[in-house]
Protein backbone atom coordinates (compact mmCIF):
# COMPACT_ATOMS: atom_id res chain seq x y z
CA UNK A 1 0.00 0.00 0.00
CA UNK A 2 1.28 3.44 -0.57
CA UNK A 3 0.55 6.04 1.57
CA UNK A 4 -0.36 9.62 0.42
CA UNK A 5 1.74 12.41 2.01
CA UNK A 6 0.79 15.54 3.21
CA UNK A 7 3.04 18.00 4.84
CA UNK A 8 1.57 20.99 6.32
CA UNK A 9 2.15 24.59 6.28
CA UNK A 10 3.52 24.33 9.43
CA UNK A 11 5.79 21.77 9.14
CA UNK A 12 7.35 23.70 5.96
CA UNK A 13 7.71 26.75 7.66
CA UNK A 14 9.97 24.71 10.27
CA UNK A 15 11.83 22.77 7.69
CA UNK A 16 12.77 26.35 6.19
CA UNK A 17 13.32 28.36 9.37
CA UNK A 18 15.63 25.42 10.34
CA UNK A 19 17.75 25.20 6.66
CA UNK A 20 17.86 29.03 6.72
CA UNK A 21 19.37 28.79 10.55
CA UNK A 22 21.97 26.05 9.35
CA UNK A 23 22.91 27.34 5.89
CA UNK A 24 22.97 31.54 7.11
CA UNK A 25 23.55 31.68 11.27
CA UNK A 26 25.82 28.64 11.47
CA UNK A 27 27.22 28.99 8.15
CA UNK A 28 26.99 24.74 7.65
CA UNK A 29 25.72 23.91 4.03
CA UNK A 30 26.87 21.09 4.56
CA UNK A 31 24.86 20.17 7.23
CA UNK A 32 21.88 21.89 5.30
CA UNK A 33 22.10 19.40 2.94
CA UNK A 34 22.40 16.52 4.52
CA UNK A 35 19.56 17.29 6.60
CA UNK A 36 17.21 18.20 3.37
CA UNK A 37 18.26 14.63 2.06
CA UNK A 38 17.51 13.06 5.28
CA UNK A 39 14.11 14.70 5.54
CA UNK A 40 13.11 13.20 1.71
CA UNK A 41 14.45 9.76 2.71
CA UNK A 42 12.15 9.75 5.45
CA UNK A 43 9.08 11.40 3.74
CA UNK A 44 9.97 8.48 0.93
CA UNK A 45 9.57 5.81 3.81
CA UNK A 46 6.62 7.45 5.04
CA UNK A 47 4.84 6.93 2.01
CA UNK A 48 6.09 3.13 1.61
CA UNK A 49 5.36 2.31 5.25
CA UNK A 50 4.50 4.95 7.96
CA UNK A 51 4.17 2.39 10.93
CA UNK A 52 7.80 1.57 10.44
CA UNK A 53 8.46 4.56 12.61
CA UNK A 54 7.84 4.55 16.70
CA UNK A 55 5.57 5.83 18.45
CA UNK A 56 5.91 9.43 20.33
CA UNK A 57 7.62 9.40 23.45
CA UNK A 58 5.48 11.96 24.90
CA UNK A 59 2.58 9.87 26.51
CA UNK A 60 -0.15 12.51 25.08
CA UNK A 61 1.30 12.78 21.71
CA UNK A 62 1.20 8.39 21.94
CA UNK A 63 -2.27 8.74 23.41
CA UNK A 64 -2.91 10.76 20.49
CA UNK A 65 -2.01 9.09 17.62
CA UNK A 66 1.61 10.98 16.69
CA UNK A 67 4.68 9.20 15.49
CA UNK A 68 8.15 10.42 15.08
CA UNK A 69 10.96 9.90 12.86
CA UNK A 70 14.17 10.61 13.57
CA UNK A 71 16.65 12.31 10.89
CA UNK A 72 19.39 10.02 10.22
CA UNK A 73 23.42 11.32 11.90
CA UNK A 74 21.47 14.55 13.06
CA UNK A 75 19.17 15.29 16.24
CA UNK A 76 16.00 16.48 14.55
CA UNK A 77 12.82 14.33 14.26
CA UNK A 78 9.69 14.70 12.02
CA UNK A 79 6.16 14.60 14.03
CA UNK A 80 3.48 13.34 12.04
CA UNK A 81 0.02 11.36 12.29
CA UNK A 82 -1.75 8.58 9.94
CA UNK A 83 -5.08 8.90 9.14
CA UNK A 84 -6.04 5.79 6.93
CA UNK A 85 -3.61 6.01 3.84
CA UNK A 86 -2.55 9.55 4.60
CA UNK A 87 0.53 10.64 6.50
CA UNK A 88 0.27 13.96 7.98
CA UNK A 89 4.07 15.60 8.80
CA UNK A 90 3.23 17.75 11.12
CA UNK A 91 6.57 19.68 11.95
CA UNK A 92 10.10 18.83 12.27
CA UNK A 93 12.18 19.78 15.37
CA UNK A 94 15.48 19.09 17.72
CA UNK A 95 14.99 16.03 19.87
CA UNK A 96 15.51 18.59 22.95
CA UNK A 97 12.71 20.76 22.35
CA UNK A 98 9.53 21.03 24.17
CA UNK A 99 7.81 20.25 20.30
CA UNK A 100 4.38 19.19 22.20
CA UNK A 101 3.92 23.14 22.78
CA UNK A 102 4.47 23.53 19.30
CA UNK A 103 2.55 21.78 17.26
Amino acid sequence: MVYKLIITDRAEELLDQLVNYILFKLKNEPAAKHLLEGVEQLYDRMEENPFQFADCRDSFLKSKGYKEAVVKDMDYILIFRVDDDIVYVLGIFHQLENYKEKL
